[in-house]
């Protein structure tokens, strides 16, 4: 480890003042890079730590980040989920008031031509109630002369709701 090789053994009695001044110098010299080196190592750990400290509290940051996104996520599915059934819902909805109203339309049509058979069925019996009273009518003049009866008189009265009957 030391850049230093003892060409003569350090306890050794015959070694000169400057021989020991230089080896004590390099020892010395060897001790500072050492010392230098070490602190630059301790210094870079620190600095290493300090980066993975930052980089282990970004990685919490995001899995945060990520929990909190998926759990938006989540709560956005289910709203869609949820919003997707009601238009579900709404859609059938619409179909069955259109089935509503295709059936009532049908009905409404079935009704009103049963309404206008039925109308004139009403005419064309109260025109022969006209017809029929007016003949009886005329029979009863027949039978009694002119002026043997008036209107009150009639025994055939007319009947409500039709139109009034002329005579002859």
């Amino acid at each position: 480890m030391s850049s230093l090789q003892a060409t003569e053994p350090l306890s050794a009695p015959s070694t000169s003042p400057d021989v020991i001044k230089k080896v004590e110098k390099e020892i010395k010299k060897e001790a500072k890079r050492e010392e230098k080196t070490l602190k630059g190592t301790i210094k870079d750990l620190s600095k290493t730590e300090k980066t993975e400290s930052k980089a282990h509290k970004a990685v919490v940051r995001a899995e945060r980040a990520l929990e909190k996104a998926e759990k938006h996520e989540q709560k956005t599915l289910e709203k869609f989920h949820k919003a997707e059934h009601a238009h579900d819902i709404a859609i059938t909805d619409v179909h069955k008031a259109q089935h509503d109203l295709e059936a009532l339309t049908k009905n409404d049509g079935k009704i009103r031509q049963s309404l206008e058979a039925k109308k004139e069925k009403v005419e064309a019996a109260m025109k022969a109630n006209d017809e029929h009273t007016q003949e009886r009518n005329a029979k009863l003049t027949a039978l009694h002369g002119p002026g043997g009866t008036s209107e009150s008189g009639r025994v055939v009265p007319a009947v409500e709701g039709a139109a009034p009957t002329t005579q002859n």
